[in-house]
């Protein structure tokens, strides 16, 4: 009995071996497929490969009574990475100063075909006096450094990524990539068994998942190829495809593809992909230029990208910098020493203010420009040529920044809360209605919110120059004696009746001053006479008149709009004022200036929405009084401050 069960139980072993040989010899060979059809189909990324939409600033033109200094010349040679040399420069992207002359030898513009030059800016107490060609000397017509990259798009994501060559990466990240990633990453096959055991023991000995045994060519398949869902069919996939890779693709090959597609955290909604981009993004930097410290942080970055992000968690990106640094010292790249120097260094990356100057709150409005312009999908490689000034837009984020500090430092109780004070900037071209800069919100990163456009806040006393205005222009359409700058208004009380009840105006201090001109009336923002002079002239001139200067949104249909009740955004109350500077004449603010395919076609490029909605007298007269309210009215204090110049 025993003998026959044990041959029974022999028999039963040796079909369920056979069975699983078959099952396996069957499994490989479909994998053996399905790699085979993989490697057909898989193909690494190119660095031409799905070109991003690049967005450009606009261009700076050199011009006779430029200032050097006070247009920021250097900072925006700084910016396009022109170097200072001495003698005379030899090479595109290189200039030279002396005391009496600035030599810029410009790159290429391929949007304007001018081939790379030098040119001469001859200098006359400090301020540009005349722009000539170095090659001939004479005069040069419309100079321009080139404009600025500012963002891009691919994909749908927010990101420009500048493919970067394997021979531009530092040996010291690619040493520490594979120091923590893939010790074996030149001898395996796209699967290393060994790092797949270590990781199952470590696993299993701490309880946890506490490490991983994936190669860097089966995280660049999964980067590529597969959705980030963990599914034991997706892992298998993703083996099948690194082999696949490996098959098909030198080790160096894949080793630059993954540098440059390997996901590396988010900048609010600028998604960081690649080692190039990391450096630029945290630290301001191109990757040749990276210190040890801050490639540690970067290939820390690879296991939690978001968890180790150092704009999101200082504390946990310092931390996991510090373990990559001590796995270097582990290995024997990184001496005893050195490590200590470089675990006491903080890790510091780039400021809230610095990103601002990247534009992402212009770049939001632009997009949507575009979008609401063409009603198509913008081609894949095009190039966005912006209003853009980056230096403008530099200065602005800067301001707000401080301004808003300055207010919560003198101010306590609006530092309080969980909602930080928040603010919006836009300065606009005045003749062309150009978007020079916009900063929608305090940090981007955590509020995508653009309060420049978006924000709608009660006009408040900015609508009383438009009061005035359209008592002027009620005199001059008339024909006959009426408002003037001199003429006499009561500021006395008054009370109005309307069939909601009666409402009397008051002044901010609640004193009235008798009889004051227009021009002291605006001067001191007082109100009884804002709404008087709005009663005389009648609501219906004032709400065409605020209508034609752009203000679209709903206005109230009561004497309380000379007060400004009704709300607008930034954007539209600056368009209103631009047509004052400017003699009555509206342009529309526009953010393109032009849209063109790769190949150089444009593809749009908006109309100049232009319009008198008032007349020059008019308007030189509301600009007038707006000037005294600079000088000795309501903004005195910024003469004080240190403003000089015409401002109104």
């Amino acid at each position: 009995m025993p003998n026959r069960f044990a041959s029974r139980l022999f028999r039963l072993t040796k079909r369920l071996f056979v069975a699983g040989i078959c099952l396996l010899g069957i499994s490989l060979a479909v994998l053996a497929g399905y790699g085979f059809f993989l490697s057909g189909s898989l193909a690494l990324p190119k660095s031409d490969e799905h070109p991003p939409l690049l967005i450009y600033g606009a261009p700076f033109f050199l011009t006779p009574g430029l200032h050097p200094q006070d247009a920021g010349l250097f900072d925006r040679l700084q910016r396009l990475e022109y170097r200072r040399v001495n003698g005379r420069p030899r090479a595109a992207g290189e200039y030279a100063v002396t005391n009496d002359a600035i030599d810029i030898f410009l790159h290429a513009q391929e949007e304007s075909r001018l081939p790379a030059r030098v040119v001469k800016l001859t200098l006359t107490e400090g301020i540009v006096s005349e722009v000539l060609s170095a090659s001939d000397g004479q005069p040069a017509a419309l100079v321009s450094l080139e404009p600025a990259l500012i963002s891009g798009m691919r994909g749908g994501s927010r990101q420009v990524r500048e493919w970067i060559p394997l021979s531009r990466v530092p040996p010291t990240l690619i040493r520490t990539l594979l120091a923590i990633e893939d010790r074996r990453f030149f001898s395996h096959i796209g699967v290393d068994p060994i790092s797949i055991g270590r990781a199952l023991w470590t696993n299993l000995t701490h309880g946890a998942v506490v490490q991983g045994g994936s190669t860097l060519t089966q995280q660049l398949a999964k980067n590529l190829f597969y959705s980030p869902q963990r599914t034991f069919g997706r892992k298998i996939r993703e083996v099948v495809a690194a082999v696949a890779l490996e098959c098909k693709y030198r080790k160096e090959d894949i080793l630059e593809s993954y540098v440059n597609e390997i996901y590396l955290g988010q900048a609010g909604p600028v998604s960081i992909y690649g080692v190039g981009e990391a450096a630029h993004r945290y630290f301001g930097k191109t990757v040749e230029s990276l210190s040890i410290e801050e490639v540690a942080l970067i290939v820390g970055l690879v296991k939690g990208p978001n968890v180790y992000s150092p704009v999101k968690n200082i504390e946990n990106a310092t931390k996991r910098r510090n373990v990559v640094l001590r796995r270097l010292r582990d290995e024997g790249l990184l001496t005893e020493d050195a490590l200590k120097r470089s675990l006491n260094r903080p890790v510091k990356v780039v400021l809230a203010q610095d990103v601002l100057t990247d534009a992402p709150y212009f770049v939001d409005h632009l997009l949507r420009e575009i979008e609401e312009g063409i009603r198509q999908e913008i081609p894949e490689g095009a190039r966005v040529y912006s209003t853009l000034d980056p230096r403008a837009q530099q200065l602005a984020a800067q301001a707000l920044q401080h301004g808003l500090a300055k207010l919560e430092k003198t101010y306590p109780s609006l530092a309080d809360g969980d909602s930080p004070l928040q603010g919006a900037v836009v300065v606009l071209d005045v003749k062309h209605g150009h978007v020079l800069a916009m900063v929608g919100g305090r940090d981007y990163r955590t509020s995508q919110f653009n309060r420049a456009v978006q924000a709608r806040r009660s006009a408040g006393s900015l609508f009383k120059p438009f009061v005035y205005l359209a008592g002027f222009e009620a005199a001059r359409d008339q024909g006959e004696a009426g408002l003037t700058a001199a003429t006499l208004l009561a500021d006395e009380p008054l009370t109005l009746e309307s069939g909601t009840g009666s409402w009397s105006p008051q002044n901010y201090d609640r004193q009235y001053r008798g009889q004051v001109s227009v021009r002291t009336a605006l001067e001191q923002s007082l109100n009884v006479p804002a709404v008087r002079t709005a009663h005389r002239t009648g609501m219906a001139s004032l709400t065409s008149l605020l209508q034609a200067f752009g203000i679209a949104t709903p206005l109230a249909d009561n004497l309380s709009l000379a007060l400004g009740s009704s709300a607008v955004s930034l954007l539209q109350i600056t368009a209103a004022y631009t047509g004052l500077a400017n003699g009555g004449v509206v342009v529309h603010p526009v953010a393109l200036s032009n849209l063109v395919r790769d190949g150089g076609e444009t593809i749009w490029s908006p109309a100049v929405d232009r319009r008198q909605a008032a007349s020059p007298q008019g308007a030189f007269l509301v600009t007038s009084l707006l000037k005294g309210v600079v000088d000795h009215g309501t903004a005195a204090k910024a003469r004080a401050m240190g403003v000089q110049g015409p401002v109104a």
